[in-house]
């Protein structure tokens, strides 16, 4: 697997709070500048994803949809790079543009379902990540259970994949960190032996998952200083501020303040 983005890239707060961003074109981005057609826009806005410069990326997105408004492939990358500024409603109105368009099922009702998830629609979420779910494999399985499973606690629903889908002989894959999270979820192992092997992740992206998803178990024990603490913790480790969980706990964070107001 390649990399994710540049290694200069756009914080967190520029895209996620509309911080100056200070980032100069790569040449690959100078390059694309004077695009004038539907795929120099494409070209143009994945350049400008690559150093993680989001907003302007939704931008350039906007403007391939207006040359060709009866195509999928803007309306899918600019509701990816809404979704990762936490944008929510935008995110989800150029999803459903994708599903009246002809775009991937699975692939819409996924990020349907983190939409909803970021905007505190966790009936709704579940429905979204229930409803293409047998047609993924064991890897993205784990996934859609972790995030159900978190929407269920939050919605007083019933975590029906990971009661009926999950076990420890998932194929996952890379998405160890799900798995490690919904063993703690279902008792096959407990939360401190979930917090002992969080303690020993290195990488920030594994460190986001699971230990949002760890915090997710803490609130439901009633230990919800502790999930906080857990939260502040994925924060102050950035690296990898565009993983799904990073954004999750940016936004409740971003909720309590506003609830303390």
């Amino acid at each position: 697997m390649g990399k994710y983005f540049a290694d200069s890239h756009a914080s967190a707060v520029s895209q996620l709070e509309g911080a100056p961003c200070g980032m100069e074109d790569t040449p690959e981005v100078s390059a694309l500048r004077g695009a004038r057609s539907y795929e120099d826009f494409l070209a143009l806005g994945d350049a400008l994803c690559y150093q993680l410069r989001y907003r302007e990326a939704i931008e350039v997105y906007g403007l391939a949809a207006v040359m060709s408004p009866k195509r999928p492939e803007a309306y899918r990358r600019r509701a990816g790079r809404y979704l990762t500024t936490l944008q929510p409603a935008l995110a989800m109105d150029d999803l459903m543009r994708c599903r009246i368009l002809g775009g991937e099922a699975r692939d819409l009702s996924y990020r349907m379902g983190l939409c909803l998830y970021l905007a505190g629609e966790y009936r709704e979420a579940m429905e979204e990540f229930e409803a293409d779910y047998a047609q993924w494999d064991d890897e993205m399985r784990i996934a859609l259970i972790y995030w159900h499973t978190l929407s269920a606690w939050r919605s007083g629903g019933e975590p029906v994949l990971l009661r009926d889908g999950y076990h420890r002989e998932m194929a996952v894959g890379h998405h160890t960190a799900y798995e490690l999270c919904m063993a703690a979820a279902s008792g096959c192992i407990g939360i401190s032996d979930g917090l002992k092997l969080l303690a020993e992740t290195e990488k920030d992206l594994e460190y986001a998952i699971l230990a949002y998803g760890l915090a997710g178990c803490l609130v439901r024990q009633g230990q919800e200083d502790q999930a906080k603490t857990l939260l502040q913790d994925i924060l102050r480790r950035d690296r990898f501020w565009i993983s799904y969980a990073y954004l999750a706990a940016w936004n409740d964070r971003r909720r309590w303040l506003a609830e303390k107001r």
